[in-house]
Parts: structure tokens; C-alpha cells; sequence
């Protein structure tokens, strides 16, 4: 904040001339702009002040710039309107038309600290023209001459719990402890990845059976080889349809969904559905004979226990020491999937939802099992890992092979009597 609290007196410093109306909401800011010459004035440019407050107050006009202040405070309602108000000169003047949100971050699970954690995504960044940075307590030195060892910021960092710490005074916001996979982070894992048609193309289905908010996901992979035999799994594509949202689509519309995208004319074709998918509802086909009959890709399945599936996944999302790679790379279209482990808004409500294990009020988990809700997408990832890795065992990351189970015929048997 200004010492003085005030940016009109900020603004008069630099501009002899500032005329500033004595309301906040509304409130005007007029401020010369002088002439090439700096004799006169040639101009004026206005700055606005508006609230919040009332969502529906903030249109009709569509300002080159536009600062929100203290973002995590306001509603979602208010950050859309924002970004539409800015589209018009976003178009029509180019590097014009910033949103620029500030403020401290208010918890970990609102659409603001969510919006940062997904911007630090390089893919993400050039995908959406938006990123996020953090600009921490100590970096203000004539505040704190010490930097991050000023004698104030320590006093903090003693006082306070290590996530409001981090928060309040780092800039960067904790997720809970309740993530199920808490070593995801959007920076790290989520990148432009392309389509291959040289190599062989996975499939993982969940059909969506259980817990909410019941969508039906398919997520594409393709895998990708280093010279020291590491193995990347990447995820190019993503078909989810929310139950609620679009109730009257059938397993039919899913497959044709998927007819439709390149990478379906690939001939070397590996897919994997919950075990659930394969049994019938009444006299229904059940999901696999659907996606048998319309595409004519035979789906495979197993038996999934959960403890070892999450297992398997996070040994998925570790860095090989060698090539500094993780095991699993998700593309940012794949917005479910991301949602889910904590990197973005659920691309149906915008809110933040991911895959987490019951706590207590203390944060502390309880329970032996997650919750089975907003986990569609990993879940079907989690079948495929494990249909073409088998569980996590022995092994370099990415490479361990399905524990071989010997199984004698009986022709064997008798002959060995």
C-alpha cells in the first residue's frame, strides 16, 4: 500500500495536473498526458474506480487496462465478467487490454490461487496469453532492508503455521493435505505434447459409474522413449462428459466422439476400461460391447484395488534423475484430468474440485480410502497404468513390467507325474 494510502498522490508526483473526484464507488482519476514536446498538455486518459460488490456494475465499457485489487476476495462472477470486458482492446489494440489480479491468497481452494497454479504452466501460458508470479514479503526491501532474513520475516516464519507462511508471505499458495497425489504441480507436469502417428496410441476409460460428479472420461496416451530406456507417458487428448450436464448422452456418442479425432485412424491401438464397464444394466449392452460394436476395439479390463492404483500413478508423476523428466506429461487440453489433481478449475463448474482423502478439521487425512468423487479422468488413467505396467514394484520408473504369474495347464500337471 502507498504510505500514505493513496494512489492519487502517487499519480500527482508524476503528473502535475491529476484531478481526482473525492469518491471511491465511483470514482474517477484524470491524468495529462503531455505533448511530444512537453510544452502542453495533449490529452487526458481516465482511470476508473469501481467495486466489486455487484457483479452486474461492472460493463459498458471495455478499458485498455483493468486492475483488480485483493482477487481472492471477489467471486468467480466477477473475474469472467472482467476478462470479458478486456476482450474488445484485447482485440483491437494489441499488448493492450492486461487484466492484472493482485492480492494475498485466501486459502488454497478458490478460483484465484487455482488460476495461479495453473498459469505457472509454460503450455498453459501460451495457450491461454495469461501467467502468474508471486512477489513475496521480503522482496519489498525498504520494508525489509534483510531481505528473507530480515529479522521480521523470521519472526514469521517462527509464528505462523508453515501454509499461512507460505501464503501470506511467499506468495504461493498450499494446497491441503488431503491431494491423494500431492507431488502433481501444473509447472512441472502439464505441457503442449503433440500426437505421434508413428507411435501406438493407449486408451483408459471410466465410464463414471460411482461418486460424483459422475463424468465419463477417456484419456489418450501416447509413450515416449529416452536413450537411457526412461518411459514418459503423455496425454494428448480428453473426451469428458458430465452426466448432469449432458444426460441424455449415450456410451454411442463417447465412441463416436472418438472416430472423430486424429488420432483414431492409428492402427496400433491398446484400450482399457473399469472392470464395472463390462457388466450389463438389464438387458443393455454393457459399455465394452458398445465400444466393440461402434469401433470395433476390443477393451480390456482388470480388477483395480485402490491403495495400489494411487500407488501406481504416483510412481508415474516422479522425475527421472538422468533425463530430469517426469514419468507423465498432461497436455492442457485435458482439462479434467488436470482439475482433478489440483492444477486447475473443473472445466464444467469453474470451481476448484480434486481428488482428495477425507481429514479432520486439522487437515490431518482419516480413513483409509479418498473420496470417491472427482477422480473420472485419473481413474481411467490409473486402469491403463496398470493394465500395461502392472503394480508398482521393482524397477526404473516407467519400465517395470506386470509381475508374470506362472499358471500350469493341466496337459503340464500330468505330464510331470
Amino acid at each position: 500500500m502507498h504510505p500514505e494510502g493513496s494512489l492519487a498522490l502517487d499519480l500527482q508526483r508524476l503528473w502535475p495536473g491529476v484531478n481526482f473526484s473525492s469518491r471511491i464507488d465511483p470514482g474517477e482519476i484524470r491524468v495529462p498526458v503531455p505533448s511530444a514536446d512537453g510544452r502542453s498538455v495533449a490529452g487526458h486518459f481516465t482511470i476508473r474506480t469501481k467495486s466489486a460488490f455487484d457483479p452486474t456494475s461492472l460493463g459498458m465499457e471495455s478499458p485498455v487496462w483493468i486492475i483488480l485489487c485483493e482477487a481472492a476476495r471477489v467471486s468467480q462472477d466477477v473475474y469472467h465478467r472482467l476478462r470479458s470486458r478486456c476482450s474488445e482492446a484485447r482485440r483491437r489494440f494489441p499488448e493492450f487490454g492486461w487484466l492484472h489480479m493482485e492480492g494475498t491468497f485466501e486459502g488454497s481452494l478458490g478460483w484465484y490461487p487455482t488460476l495461479w497454479t495453473r498459469w505457472q504452466s509454460a503450455a498453459i501460458q501460451e495457450r491461454e496469453d495469461a501467467r502468474s508470479f508471486s512477489l513475496p514479503s521480503h522482496s519489498n526491501t525498504a520494508l525489509f532492508p534483510g531481505g528473507f532474513d530480515d529479522p521480521q520475516i523470521s519472526a514469521l516464519r517462527r509464528v505462523l503455521p508453515e501454509a499461512k507462511f507460505m501464503e501470506r508471505h511467499m506468495g504461493v499458495p498450499v494446497p491441503p493435505s488431503g491431494r491423494v497425489h500431492s507431488s502433481f504441480g501444473a509447472g512441472l507436469h502439464v505441457r503442449e505434447v503433440r500426437y505421434d502417428p508413428g507411435q501406438p496410441v493407449f486408451i483408459g476409460i471410466d465410464p463414471g459409474y460411482s461418486g460424483q460428479p459422475s463424468t465419463y472420461a477417456v484419456e489418450v496416451c501416447q509413450l515416449r522413449k529416452f536413450e537411457n530406456g526412461h518411459r514418459q507417458w503423455q496425454v494428448i487428448d480428453e473426451i469428458a462428459i458430465n452426466r448432469h450436464a449432458m444426460p441424455g448422452f449415450t456410451v454411442a456418442d463417447v465412441c463416436d466422439i472418438a472416430m472423430s479425432r486424429p488420432w483414431w485412424q492409428n492402427p496400433h491401438k491398446t484400450g482399457v476400461i473399469d472392470v464395472a464397464g463390462t457388466a450389463h444394466a438389464g438387458a443393455q449392452e454393457s459399455n465394452a460391447e458398445v465400444w466393440r460394436r461402434r469401433t470395433g476395439l476390443v477393451l480390456m479390463h482388470e480388477k483395480v484395488s485402490i491403495l495400489p492404483g494411487i500407488d501406481r500413478f504416483d510412481t508415474c508423476l516422479k522425475v527421472d534423475e538422468e533425463t530430469a523428466e517426469p514419468g507423465l506429461v498432461i497436455d492442457p487440453a485435458c482439462e479434467l484430468l488436470i482439475s482433478e489433481l489440483g492444477g486447475g478449475p473443473n472445466p464444467f463448474d469453474g470451481q476448484s474440485h480434486m481428488y482428495r482423502w477425507n481429514t479432520d478439521r486439522a487437515g490431518d487425512v482419516i480413513g483409509r480410502v479418498p473420496r470417491d468423487e472427482y477422480c473420472d479422468g485419473i481413474k481411467a488413467l490409473t486402469y491403463l497404468f496398470i493394465n500395461v505396467m502392472g503394480y508398482a514394484g521393482r524397477g526404473r520408473l516407467g519400465v517395470a513390467e506386470p509381475a508374470r504369474i506362472k499358471v500350469r495347464s493341466r496337459r503340464q500337471r500330468a505330464g510331470q507325474r
